[in-house]
């Protein structure tokens, strides 16, 4: 079970109903989901917690809606906004996406599809007018790197057989143009695939040549 909410008061009432069906029947490993979750609050992160959510985060919606509403919602309501750290300190399972795409460029798109992309807004948290919103709430490369790979997988529960490297998971995976555990942080959004490999066999090639 999902839904959308993006405001806090939406996250309030799905949770409300998530408590409910769990008087019903436990949903604690279910995998229930929040999708966006743009303003839990630390009340709705230990309800989430309790219940097994997990949450399905785009961090393009801070890029780029973060100087927006910056002003109109005030700095004690944007402390709350997809505020990774805290939820990655609360053992909750967030993975990494791009909400929807239309095919335009990855990077350019009003809602930007391209996966380092994001790792790097969720890892940098600068916006689209190149200010630092709430810094304390940064991840780690690795963490960012979790939440488009296995928290994704898991999210699906996929992840005995996908979101890392191991034996007896899928050969998926793919060679990119940066190392992204080491590059520049700032070159982290410019990280390209090189080759793509879906169970074992080889799927796409970058066409410049390398």
């Amino acid at each position: 079970m999902t839904a959308h909410v993006t405001g806090g008061g939406a996250l309030d009432v799905l949770l409300g109903a998530y408590e409910a069906a769990d008087k019903q029947k436990s949903i604690r490993d279910r995998r229930f989901t929040v999708t966006h979750a743009n303003f839990p609050n630390a009340e709705a992160i230990v309800r989430a917690r309790k219940l097994g959510v997990v949450f399905d985060c785009q961090p393009a919606w801070h890029y780029f809606d973060g100087p927006a509403i910056k002003a109109a919602f005030g700095p004690a309501r944007m402390k709350d906004f997809q505020p990774y750290r805290t939820l990655f300190d609360a053992g909750l399972v967030v993975a990494g996406g791009s909400d929807h795409m239309a095919g335009f460029d990855s990077r350019q798109a009003i809602n930007p599809y391209h996966p380092f992309f994001g790792m790097w807004m969720a890892i940098t948290r600068e916006t689209a007018d190149g200010t630092v919103m709430e810094p304390e709430q940064q991840i780690t490369r690795e963490e960012a790197l979790r939440m488009w790979t296995l928290n994704a997988a898991y999210l699906s529960f996929d992840e005995k057989t996908k979101g890392s490297i191991e034996p007896g998971k899928l050969a998926d995976f793919v060679v990119i143009s940066k190392d992204y555990l080491s590059c520049p942080v700032d070159e982290i959004k410019n990280i390209d695939a090189l080759q793509t490999v879906v169970d074992g066999k080889s799927v796409y090639k970058n066409q410049s040549g390398w």
